[in-house]
């Protein structure tokens, strides 16, 4: 086993659990090394744990152990998955949920998530790639699930039911990380009329909907995510009337409603990462302040704006002044993160990624 040696001293923080070590903090990487080769990590030449090296990444490598005897071996990667989808166990009310969760479930750059019965697997790097994939047969086996043996997967989801394109959608298909927040948003919808922005295939749209809400707008740039979510609400055997699919830029949309001088009940804006490294933030704050601003324009005095961000980048401390200055007064009422089969494992921060925000507005 080759070994990379640190050039400061970050054994506390991998000691409690932070898998990433950045190329800036090793010593030169032996330029032998390959995406996936299993190293000792050192310090002052005591090694403190082992990982998988990725050389062409800022991340140059990912924890896998403290214990510097473990054997990385295809028993290793196969109890790795199984522990992760025993925490699984207790959730109920739907055929898909993530059930390996990376980093969070000490399994650096895997993803595994479940569509009914077929597993979709994602890696995040050359290096992850290279560690996981040749296992991937029995990875998914470990997990209980199959390889996909079609391209879309119809889900249930606490009685909501989706089309899922595993082959062109984002992500793995399906923002499953939501899923508690959009059974919140179903639980406020009664009565009201509804905007979710940047809807994608319309998972807020279809609960808000399920839960009695009087109109609903969806809002989404990409036409086949609203076509998909045109074929949501036959699916779920809605009225159509009382859904208008806006194919077009949430931004203008937000100002033209306002000239307009409309309102809703209840606005959802769950945006795309504006953030997805820390030099782009303080744009992205931008970003963030100036959709909020329009956002909690058009709420409806007594209604509620949820506002989320899928940046890591950003806290939750950071999404509250987003919102207090969002120019409409208003009271947060909730703070929530991504369901339980996304956990975060607690010397990796960034692993809490999603924050989701219900605040009443005056």
């Amino acid at each position: 086993m080759q070994r990379v040696k640190l050039s400061k001293d970050l054994t506390a923080a991998i000691r409690s659990g932070h898998p990433w070590i950045y190329r800036r903090a090793l010593r030169a990487l032996d330029p032998s090394l390959r995406a996936g080769d299993i190293v000792a990590v050192e310090l002052d030449r005591e090694p403190i744990a082992l990982g998988f090296v990725d050389p062409a990444s800022p991340i140059a490598v990912r924890v896998l152990s403290v214990d510097v005897d473990a054997r990385i071996d295809a028993a290793w990667r196969r109890r790795c998955v199984e522990r992760a989808c025993a925490a699984r166990e207790s959730i109920s009310g739907t055929n898909a949920m993530r059930l390996v969760h990376g980093e969070n479930d000490y399994a650096p750059g895997l993803v595994i998530d479940r569509y009914d019965d077929a597993g979709v697997i994602r890696y995040d790097g050359a290096g992850a790639e290279a560690m996981w994939r040749p296992h991937e047969a029995a990875l998914l086996a470990a997990a209980g699930v199959c390889a996909p043996d079609r391209e879309v997967i119809r889900i249930e989801e606490h009685g909501a039911r989706f089309d899922v394109d595993i082959a062109r959608g984002q992500k793995t298909g399906f923002f499953l990380d939501q899923r508690d927040n959009r059974v919140r948003v179903r639980a406020l919808a009664a009565g009201r009329t509804v905007l979710n922005l940047f809807c994608y295939t319309g998972g807020f749209s279809i609960h808000a909907s399920l839960g009695g809400a009087q109109q609903v707008t969806s809002v989404d740039q990409a036409r086949p995510a609203m076509a998909m979510l045109a074929g949501h609400v036959a699916l779920n055997e809605l009225d159509a009337g009382s859904h208008e699919l806006i194919t077009g830029d949430a931004f203008r949309f937000l100002e033209g409603a306002a000239e307009a001088g409309r309102a809703w009940d209840v606005v959802v804006c769950d945006p795309p990462s504006f953030a997805p490294s820390e030099k782009a933030k303080p744009k992205a704050l931008r970003a963030y302040r100036r959709l909020n601003q329009l956002a909690a324009a058009v709420v409806a005095p007594g209604g509620a704006l949820v506002s989320a961000s899928c940046s890591s980048h950003v806290t939750m401390t950071e999404m509250l002044g987003v919102l207090a200055a969002c120019g409409r007064r208003l009271r947060v009422v909730k703070m929530c993160g991504a369901g339980e089969d996304h956990p975060v494992a607690p010397g990796f921060p960034e692993g809490a990624y999603l924050k989701c925000l219900f605040a009443l507005v005056e």
